[in-house]
């Protein structure tokens, strides 16, 4: 906008033909606007999704009283303003978990709010919210005097000094103490004091003083006890009136367990009046459950949220059994939006629900059926299904007896009629034992865990089998608890085994990342198909081959296909075993035409597989995968010319120790003189560089110490063997990484082989490549050995050999770390290891040692500087220097 003399005033700028810079102000207004109303769509949607859980927060407005507490709360608060108390006055709000007892509370406490009476104080006191039983008196007065501060300052300070000259008076004092009739808490006569003002001071205020008090039954044995004294002694003022929230039974329980209190009277006497809330109906919960099920996202799964609908109602459903109070209809709620996305494909609601009650009440169940599922509940092949195993027959116990058993035990839902004597694992509940030594469950609750094993895995549930959770697949999701991102269905499940095309399914699905669903399926897994359960043996076996490349252990997958033929082997059709004698040859004869005979499989994979029959022949048999010992033996040599032959000429990478893992393997068939001279005769034809790296091992946290590996002795019958070996095998001329090799391996046989020496290879780049591994995979930053420097002196006798260690330690040479000394075949050895730091000064001290050490014994000696060397007068004598490493060193060293 513009003034101009030529116009009428004020004029808009054109910032086109057509358009005005005002114009720009238009456009944003109007975006502003668009914003505003996407902003404000967006929040009503996010308004209109359902909260996926239902909060435990007790009920606090009247509209979502569901169970009409507010008239009950009503009744109170009309009786609390009519009272008049000389001293205090105590109510319990009693009840069992879960019923409501803070809902009544928080109930009451609005309708207090509502009159708003000027002569009624009220406070809601946590004891559960302090740390120890000191902190419940003196947190409570605290809380009150802040709160009576409003009306009267002096109160508020009479209170505290109350606390505080408590506190003091109960330091050394036992709880108990406080509960006789001739208590000396008064004995104090400045607390007495103290205490009578408080009271006169109330009558002067003529208030009516309310403390809430929730969650008792939260506090430990002694916290309890510490609020009972306070309702009754310490705070036991005129018309102080306390509600007290606690499941009676669960607090006397506590308390005569510990032996704290010596009946059940003993709380009645703190309470002049107790509320008690009664038990819910079932069909109020049923309804309340389906209403809170509806506001969550399980309301938009419809087929679902209708199954759950029926299925509460069902007689074989447990609802009646696990939830008794809206607490535990919250917690099944939340724990069905929770599992719902990982439920199996098809799986009856029924059960799901059942096994959902299980899961919530006994959460140790699951992992125990999880470990012992093939004990607890086996594969029945008559049914196909995961089932109980069922007692014997009793036949010569009449059905009236059976009758008797049964009603004896049961007692919980009456509309669900088990016979508990049907199942082995139920069998003797009737007797009387102390059945909860075993499992520190009461004889209900075990009553009830069998009950919900029978309405799951028993023959009274008759599911579908592809819907039950007795199917394997269900069973198996359920137990293990994982949610599966790559899960398989029951069509890609099948289609493993068919091997068409070199397992062109399975291969494509491990490819896909399914190994772990797979093995997941193959742990539950059994059939009666011969054909489907042998080719579950080479599906398992073809993952083995190749485990570490699909990130697993081999060692797993192998204890998996063992249990797989435990499992097989305890099948019966009828009476008749499944595998007998007769027919387990077919499964060796199968596994050799299937997996030892074919190339595509790997030979150290097949060796592997037999050396672990051989370790597993305790548990499993030769005789139970149908072969013979013999065999195997036979086999397993087989097996290893084959892969020398394969290796003839054609060598693997450094990090590669499979060959040598196969050696072991045979090994567990065959002695040292059958394999050794066999793989001896290989390396003698072959390049030995190879060897001498892989034969080098570092000690644990450094590269900087080596030694050789006890497998070159184990082979080579000696470590001076295995070096006798190398020596014989070096060309003409010789590698300057076998060189280096050479000095090592000398250098290390000046220790009889016994012990880490310091040594760096420079130009031995396999052992270089190899070391450099280990620094990456164990994220070695800094080496503990690399400020270590190791000196090698050779003696030529044995006094002066006496003198390279006699009193050598700090305080004579800077920087010493330790010393060894070795006697090889009268050639005589010292090794000493100093800090890198002090190299400059520990070696002319050492020698400016040796010289004193041999003057004290009236031998005259020269220090040799460049022979690096201290040598007896008149003799060719000496102790020589003969290594030092890291070489870099060997140049530092200048002798005065």
């Amino acid at each position: 906008m513009k003034w101009g003399i030529d116009k009428d005033g004020w004029y808009f700028i054109l910032f086109s033909s057509k358009l005005f810079y005002v114009d720009f102000l238009g456009v944003l207004l109007v975006l502003s606007i668009i914003l505003t109303v996407i902003n404000l769509l967006s929040k009503k949607e996010l308004e209109r999704k359902p909260n996926p859980f239902i909060s435990d927060d007790p009920v606090l407005l009247k509209g979502d009283d569901k169970l009409n507490y507010h008239k009950r709360a009503a009744k109170i608060v009309e009786y609390l303003e009519r009272s008049n108390f000389k001293n205090s006055f105590t109510i319990g709000i009693v009840g069992p978990w879960g019923n409501g007892k803070s809902s009544l509370i928080s109930l009451i406490e609005e309708k207090l709010e509502e009159k708003s009476n000027e002569h009624t104080i009220h406070l809601k006191f946590l004891p559960y919210l302090n740390h120890s039983e000191t902190d419940i008196i003196s947190e409570f007065f605290k809380q009150l005097s802040t709160e009576i501060n409003k009306y009267s300052g002096r109160l508020s300070n009479q209170f505290l000094s109350y606390s505080d000259k408590l506190l003091k008076l109960y330091k050394n004092k036992s709880i108990s103490e406080f509960f006789k009739p001739n208590s000396s808490l008064f004995s104090d006569s400045s607390s007495y004091d103290t205490y009578k003002k408080i009271n006169d001071t109330l009558n002067q205020l003529d208030k009516k003083y309310i403390v809430f008090i929730d969650d008792l039954d939260r506090l430990s044995n002694n916290e309890v006890l510490q609020v009972l004294k306070l309702v009754r002694n310490t705070a036991n003022f005129k018309n102080f009136i306390f509600l007290i929230a606690l499941d009676k039974d669960y607090v006397l329980e506590s308390l005569l367990v510990k032996n704290d209190i010596a009946d059940h009277t003993f709380v009645d006497k703190f309470f002049q009046l107790e509320v008690y809330l009664p038990e819910i109906e079932k069909s109020q919960l049923k309804t309340d459950f389906i209403g809170l099920l509806k506001q969550t996202d399980l309301g938009f799964e419809r087929e679902f949220f209708r199954n759950v609908e029926a299925c509460i109602f069902k007689e074989d459903n447990l609802f009646d059994d696990y939830i008794s109070n809206y607490r535990g209809v919250k917690r099944l709620v939340n724990q069905l939006v929770f599992d719902f996305k990982s439920l199996p494909d098809e799986l009856d609601t029924n059960d799901f629900l059942n096994f959902t009650y299980l899961k919530m009440t006994f959460p140790y169940a699951i992992k125990f059926l999880n470990n012992n599922w093939s004990t607890i509940i086996p594969y029945n092949p008559e049914t196909n299904l995961c089932e109980l195993v069922e007692t014997e027959n009793d036949s010569d116990k009449s059905d009236a007896f059976k009758e008797m058993r049964r009603y004896r035990v049961f007692h919980l839902n009456q509309k669900l009629n088990i016979d508990f004597s049907k199942y082995e694992i139920s069998k003797d509940i009737d007797k009387e034992t102390k059945i909860n030594e075993t499992n520190n469950l009461t004889k209900q609750q075990n009553i009830l865990l069998i009950k919900t094993l029978i309405v799951l895995f028993g023959k009274e549930n008759i599911t579908d089998s592809h819907t039950s959770i007795k199917f394997e697949n269900n069973l198996r999701k359920l137990l293990q608890q994982k949610i599966q991102e790559k899960d398989l269905s029951e069509v890609k499940f099948k289609s493993i085994f068919n091997f068409h095309n070199d397992f062109e399914n399975l291969n494509k699905l491990l490819n896909e990342g399914h190994t772990n669903s797979i093995l997941n399926r193959l742990a539950y897994f059994n059939t009666i198909d011969k054909d489907e359960a042998l080719k579950a043996i080479i599906i398992l076996l073809y993952i083995f081959n190749d485990a570490e490349f699909y990130s697993f252990n081999s060692t797993s997958v192998w204890n998996m296909l063992s249990e797989y033929i435990v499992r097989q082997l305890k099948l019966k059709i009828g009476n008749n075993d499944f595998w007998t004698d007769n027919n387990k040859p077919n499964i060796w004869k199968y596994i050799v035409s299937e997996f030892i005979d074919k190339d595509n499989f790997k030979l150290k994979s097949k060796i592997q597989f037999l050396a672990l029959i051989s370790e597993s022949r305790i548990r499993l048999d030769f005789s139970d995968w149908g072969t013979t010992e013999d065999d195997l033996k036979d086999l397993s040599l087989s097996l290893y010319k084959k892969l020398l032959d394969d290796k003839q000429n054609n060598l693997w990478d450094i990090h590669d120790y499979s060959f040598y893992h196969a050696y072991h393997d045979v090994r567990k068939f065959h002695t040292a003189d059958k394999i050794n001279p066999i793989t001896i005769d290989f390396w003698s034809k072959n390049d030995i560089t190879l060897l001498c790296a892989q034969m080098t091992q570092n000690d644990a946290w450094t590269t900087k110490m080596l030694k050789t590996s006890d497998y070159a002795a184990q082979l080579f019958e000696s470590k001076y063997k295995y070096k006798q070996f190398i020596n014989k095998k070096l060309t003409n001329p010789i590698t300057s990484e076998l060189k280096e090799y050479v000095q090592f391996l000398e250098l290390e046989s000046y220790t009889d082989f016994s012990r880490y020496i310091r040594f760096e290879f420079l130009s031995f780049n396999l052992i270089k490549q190899k070391l450099q591994r280990v620094i990456d995979f164990n994220n070695l930053a800094q080496d503990e050995a690399e400020t270590i420097i190791e000196i090698v002196l050779k003696s030529d006798n044995k006094d002066l050999w006496n003198i390279t260690y006699t009193d050598m330690n700090t305080d004579v040479i800077s920087g010493f770390i330790e010393l060894r000394r070795y006697n090889i075949g009268g050639t005589l050895f010292t090794f000493i290891r100093l800090q890198s730091g002090n190299y400059h000064k520990s070696i002319p001290e050492m020698f400016q040692h040796y010289k004193e050490m041999l003057s004290n014994n009236n031998i005259n000696s020269k220090i040799d500087s460049e022979q690096k060397s201290i040598t007896v007068d008149d003799s060719d004598e000496s102790i020589k220097i003969i290594s030092v490493q890291p070489t870099s060193y060997d140049s530092k060293i200048k002798l005065r």
